[in-house]
């Protein structure tokens, strides 16, 4: 039994402690864009290309741990004592006593909770950018308003980023 209640905690504790390491976007992933379908089709062996799309923002990094809570408060005063302020470190005053002289049912009070770490800044918005789309005839919504879902190519030097099309349909909206 203590076994198994040893085995219990230090799994928890090594999950706990020890965090999943965040990566960046993955080219696996398979995410939903929008954007204007401009082309004309596999005829003429060119690529369709969606314009002015806005890929997702890559995860943010994990917030850092938050640190620990304040003491416990002092323990209770002694009849007819009046309670010292609470000090800046977060530790409760002294219990009050009643008159009579006898010792306080409970002391003082909880410690103030450690402060949350400040929430990571947005990330600021990405530029909208043109993809070119493999893996599908996409001739019924030629210049139209699209939403392709599929994974994105790596990034290359110079051209267009490549994006493998998973499924597509007809989105509301205005190609300009």
């Amino acid at each position: 039994m203590r076994l198994t209640i040893l085995a219990i905690i230090a799994i928890v504790i090594t999950v706990v402690v020890m965090p999943q390491p965040a990566s960046a976007q993955a080219p696996t992933e398979i995410i939903k864009v929008r954007g204007c379908l401009v082309g004309t089709g596999p005829a003429d062996a060119t690529l369709w290309s969606l314009r002015g799309v806005f890929l997702p923002a890559p995860p943010a990094p994990p917030a850092a741990a938050g640190g620990g809570g304040g003491g416990r408060g002092a323990a209770g005063g002694r009849g007819g004592q009046g309670a010292p302020p609470a000090d800046a470190a977060g530790r409760g005053g002294g219990g009050r006593g009643d008159a009579g002289g006898q010792p306080p049912a409970a002391g003082g009070g909880r410690g103030a909770g450690g402060g949350a770490p400040a929430a990571a800044p947005a990330p600021p918005p990405q530029p909208p950018v043109d993809l070119a789309l493999n893996g599908l005839d996409l001739s019924p919504w030629r210049n139209m308003f699209v939403e392709v879902e599929g994974t994105v190519g790596p990034r290359p030097a110079t051209g267009m980023r490549q994006f493998q099309v998973n499924s597509a349909r007809s989105a509301y909206g205005e190609c300009r």
